[in-house]
């Protein structure tokens, strides 16, 4: 038997109750989406006066464009299967990582060895 999560559960009530915004007409846009709601994410960890409620919005807000991105690059995702999410992001990021899409060296400015 599959369980949910709470955070699941939210993440699938944020992608089905919301009516759904057009995609941007490249795979392009949308990391750059990707990356500014990460950026927000991340950057929102120092600020000690920040809500976590908040938080916890941002991260479902990253975490919705992440599959809007697989989506529209053809890499099977379901917000179902954000149980953990950490585990979930980390299986994303190394599927969009074999077609091309390394959020290592577009978000924090390290390089990917070439083979």
């Amino acid at each position: 038997m599959f369980a949910m999560s709470m955070y699941s559960e939210l993440l699938v009530g944020l992608c089905s109750e919301v009516e759904p915004l057009p995609l941007p007409s490249s795979s392009d846009e949308l990391v750059v989406v990707l990356l500014q709601r990460r950026r927000q994410l991340t950057g929102n960890g120092h600020d000690r006066s920040h809500i976590m409620a908040e938080d916890l919005a941002l991260e479902l807000d990253h975490d919705r464009m992440l599959l809007r991105l697989c989506t529209a690059l053809g890499i099977e995702s379901d917000p179902t299967w954000f149980a953990n999410p950490l585990a979930e992001r980390e299986r994303l990021e190394e599927l969009l990582r074999t077609v091309g899409v390394d959020f290592r060296t577009l978000d924090d400015h390290r390089r990917a060895t070439v083979a």
